[in-house]
């Protein structure tokens, strides 16, 4: 693992970043170098009670700020296919499940759901023809209503509650060839309940993150193959011109997240990763890098994964996903892991999406280790995060 840059290497960069050069194709870390886990990340893996509900793949998994709610979902059987349009919250303050009223949607699998600070709201998915009607959902009252449909299928990727709107990229992940391209972004107006579409072609959208001056987003052109940043205006109606970042080609992965000190970029070449702040989304200089097999940042440029959680806290930045759980202190560039062996008992949480709540991660649901849905998938657990 290899500490910061020196300060002739961050003058270096923050030239490049300055003149708008792009390292086209360059690797940008050491080839030679070899992953490594980094110190131990001690975590506590347990078990949740049973769910009131059946194992499934496919489903949304949303922290509420007190409580986990799962909806949705596939039985996983290729030959006998059900979807599902139930759902239940568990509470890890009383350790229960309570189970939710009955929705007014159909079956469905590979929904979006996303916590507006009062209501879960859910779009789309598939069953397995596309969808686009939504309903939210009052865990106070246990009451479903109905959402105006969504203008375009949304992406699994994390949307962005800001102020009265939510802000959501469009999906590019499993779109048929040919079809017509869809607007950069697109915004969900709260108050009045009422869609808008912020256009811009050519390049697709891989984060969203928001700070003191505004939102930021963060974009792939596939075919310059080049990442960039954008600012939308206060109004939430413009997209200001693009930052070209000073990024190798051959990044796979990418997020940006709100750090104490501004802008914070990871980046993925591999097993690779840069981590670099962005300040006001138009400066950029490199704070660290290492090598990781666990450390996986949150969205994938060309492949069809689902997104990964990536958070800061305690000016450390988290990851977790499938690989197991990392976290790394650009203050004393230490990385600590946890592979997912140890941070998930054993168990592949193959599509159980972690929710993060506080220094746990909760789990529920998806498929076993055999990569089948059965019975025996219908728990889920809870991994406290014991390092700082």
């Amino acid at each position: 693992m290899r500490g910061p840059m020196t300060r002739r290497q961050l003058l270096a960069v923050g030239a490049a970043a300055a003149g708008g050069i792009l390292v086209g194709g360059a690797a940008f870390l050491d080839q030679g170098e070899e992953p490594s886990e980094g110190d131990e990340l001690h975590v506590t893996p347990a078990p949740l009670p049973k769910a009131p509900l059946a194992a499934r793949t496919g489903h949304s998994a949303t922290w509420t700020g007190s409580e986990l709610a799962v909806w949705g979902g596939w039985n996983g059987d290729k030959a006998r296919s059900r979807y599902l349009a139930d759902g239940a919250l568990y509470s890890p303050g009383t350790r229960s499940w309570r189970v939710m009223a009955k929705a007014p949607l159909s079956p469905r699998s590979d929904h979006l759901a996303v916590w507006s600070g009062a209501e879960l709201l859910i779009w789309g998915g598939s069953a397995p023809e596309r969808l686009h009607d939504g309903a939210a959902y009052n865990p106070r009252r246990n009451a479903w209503r109905a959402l105006p449909d969504a203008p375009s299928e949304l992406s699994a990727a994390e949307p962005l509650v800001q102020g009265g709107s939510i802000i959501f990229a469009p999906a590019r992940y499993k779109i048929p060839v040919g079809e017509p391209a869809t607007p950069l972004l697109l915004v969900f107006d709260r108050q009045h309940e009422r869609w808008r579409s912020i256009k811009a072609g050519g390049v697709h959208v891989v984060d969203i993150v928001a700070d003191s001056a505004g939102v930021v987003v963060l974009t792939f052109d596939p075919s310059r193959r080049v990442l960039a940043t954008r600012r939308l205006d206060r109004d939430l109606a413009r997209l200001e011109p693009a930052t070209t970042l000073p990024l190798g080609s051959s990044v796979n992965s990418a997020g940006l997240l709100q750090g104490g000190t501004g802008l914070v970029g990871v980046f993925n070449e591999g097993r690779r990763s840069r981590i670099v702040e962005l300040g006001d989304g138009t400066r950029w200089r490199e704070v660290g890098r290492f090598s990781s097999p666990v450390f996986r940042s949150k969205a994938e440029l060309h492949g069809d994964e689902a997104p990964k959680r990536l958070w800061i806290a305690g000016n450390r930045i988290w990851s977790a996903s499938s690989y197991g759980v990392a976290v790394y202190d650009s203050r004393t560039a230490r990385l600590r892991s946890a592979s997912r062996a140890v941070a998930f008992a054993g168990g592949c949480p193959t599509g159980m999406t972690p929710a993060i709540a506080g220094n746990q991660l909760l789990m529920w649901g998806g498929r076993g280790c055999d990569g089948s849905v059965s019975g025996d998938d219908a728990t889920g657990m809870t991994v406290e995060l014991l390092a700082a």
